[in-house]
């Protein structure tokens, strides 16, 4: 396998716009400039649990004016959940419209930051952003990724804010299950981009998958892969869209993973934009088949309450730019990617493009029987993501990294809120970064020392893979609120549990948030006087929670044998 290949095809034939690929050589001029910009990597209160949100609080971002005023109106319910179950009321970022990388870092070093006096341990890490990227731009949610847990609410009218919002708080107090079904779907509709996303992806994560479980690290309840083919005899594909739609329906609290090609530009273009609005990112089901759009799951059952992690290319977004525009100019005019070219270019949108989150994974958050999250991507998403190449004997040599994956799937079915998962990605993100600085550096220091320095072919190899795992990896983005989780029993350190059917105890509760601030107290990461004003008691109040919990905890040592 020697070919770059890509998630994305026609919406009208369903054919692939890339269908030879790409050839791996054309990677290794990949520029080293136009990178995503670097997300910050401080981190607020490191010592707490990240999914406690009393110690990492949680915040909204909206932007300036009218449109952010409705927007924070219609969060107002989720708002008042999130501060009762912080214990303090919720930070409200404003932000200008549209801000490139250069505005979004300026924001970030002074505006987010100064909110909190610059006090770490009282930063905000969970950050739920209002508004499509035409208010709050990709560029900023990527660039806070790096150090925050964030999730985006954007949907087309009021609707669907109240639908989520509605959703939201019915699941916040839910216990469904004891653990979740883990669901997996691959589109095999015979494209090279497929076969490999299959073998090197989707297959190795459900080895991973169930080893884990067998281990006790993987802990669902079930591991489903849904068939392409489920009669095993012929490729049907619209028998398999109705059974991932089935599987889907029948899943409360569950993950879903799927993989497939994305809607992209048709052969003909798209007669308006209302047309591309609707269908760019949709889930392509072959090429004989059709396309899994918002209409298909926006009534009715689809993952209720669950999380979907989508791989395909726009599944979440489009950007105003695309990352790849100048590297593809480039091989366009070197002849290097042939007669595909011109369907490449024509698939990408450039500067001045409107951006918008894809309507797919709108229907999905706004179905009051769909899910509370969805992961997807707002570029062109590659097989870089997944795969790593060496050069063996003169010829290129596939690697999966199907763990880089893993981390958030893994994440999701052990019951943590979507933004600490989502941040696995961001994880793998920095250490690709990490690398890409450190080869640079190198590459400037050996060209400094001499004239005639030219780099070995291993070595751009490597470095063009870093570029573009570094692109891929940089656009997967959460919709839906970071804060939200799986309604199951298994809940890590910070995670309050619910009680089955939603009837929590308020007595139980009171005795977790006594809980959680002494330990808060304990742990060196607040003082009582600190506690005490957050939650409304006397420091004398919080001392006394103190001194008998630890009083608790060495009578409870003493009858140890």
């Amino acid at each position: 396998m020697n070919e770059l290949q890509l998630f994305l095809a026609h919406a009208d034939d369903q054919r692939p716009v890339l269908d030879g690929g790409l050839p791996l050589a054309a990677t290794l001029d990949a520029p080293g400039l136009d990178a995503p910009p670097e997300v910050l990597r401080r981190v607020a209160n490191v010592h707490a649990p990240s999914d406690a949100l009393p110690e990492q609080r949680w915040a909204l971002v909206a932007p300036k004016g009218p449109a952010g005023d409705r927007l924070l109106s219609l969060l107002a319910p989720l708002r008042k959940k999130r501060e009762e179950e912080q214990g303090e009321e919720a930070l409200v970022y404003r932000v200008e419209p549209g801000m490139d990388p250069v505005a979004a870092g300026a924001w970030i070093q002074k505006e987010y930051r100064d909110a909190v006096r610059r006090r770490e341990v009282e930063r905000p890490r969970y950050l739920l952003l209002l508004g499509g990227p035409e208010l709050i731009s990709w560029d900023l949610q990527r660039m806070l990724c790096g150090e925050a847990f964030v999730g985006r609410l954007a949907f087309r009218d009021d609707l669907g804010y109240e639908a989520y919002v509605d959703k939201a708080l019915r699941w916040a107090d839910v216990m469904e299950a004891p653990r979740a079904r883990a669901l997996y779907h691959a589109v095999l509709d015979g494209t090279r981009a497929m076969q490999e996303g299959d073998r090197h992806l989707v297959q190795p994560s459900l080895a991973i998958a169930r080893q884990g479980q067998a281990a006790g690290t993987f802990d669902a309840d079930e591991i489903v892969e849904i068939p392409t083919d489920p009669a095993g005899t012929t490729l049907d594909l619209s028998s398999a869209a109705g059974v991932l739609l089935r599987e889907a329906a029948r899943t409360r609290g569950g993950m879903l993973f799927t993989m497939s090609h994305g809607a992209g530009i048709p052969k003909a273009g798209w007669r308006s934009l209302e047309e591309q609005y609707a269908h760019q990112g949709a889930m392509v089901l072959g090429r004989e088949g059709d396309l899994l759009t918002a209409n298909d799951i926006r009534r009715g059952p689809f993952l209720p309450g669950g999380v979907w992690f989508m791989f395909a290319c726009y599944g979440a977004g489009t950007p105003s730019r695309s990352a790849y525009f100048p590297w593809l100019s480039r091989l366009h005019e070197l002849g290097v990617i042939g007669s595909a070219a011109d369907e490449v270019l024509a698939a990408l949108p450039r500067g001045g493009d409107s951006p918008f989150v894809a309507a797919l994974p709108q229907a999905a958050l706004a179905n009051p029987d769909g899910p509370l999250g969805v992961v997807g991507h707002v570029d062109l998403a590659w097989t870089w993501s997944f795969l790593d190449y060496d050069i063996e004997g003169g010829a290129f040599v596939p690697k999966s990294r199907a763990e880089r994956f893993q981390g958030i799937l893994q994440a999701f079915v052990n019951g943590h809120r979507f933004g600490v998962a989502h941040h696995e990605l961001a994880r793998f993100f920095r250490s690709v970064s990490t690398e890409v600085t450190i080869f640079d550096e190198e590459h400037a220091h050996r060209a400094s020392l001499s004239s005639d320095f030219v780099e070995d072919q291993a070595s751009r190899v490597r470095r063009a893979n870093l570029w573009m795992q570094r692109q891929d990896l940089s656009a997967y983005v959460l919709l839906g609120d970071p804060a939200a989780r799986l309604p199951i029993a298994r809940c890590p350190a910070g995670i309050r549990h619910a009680a089955p059917g939603g009837a929590a105890s308020r007595s139980t509760e009171e005795s977790v948030r006594r809980e959680d601030a002494v330990l808060a107290v304990l742990r060196g990461m607040a003082t009582a006087a600190t506690v005490a004003s957050r939650m409304g008691v006397s420091r004398d109040e919080v001392e006394r929670w103190v001194a008998t919990f630890v009083d608790a905890g060495r009578a409870a040592l003493a009858r140890m044998r």
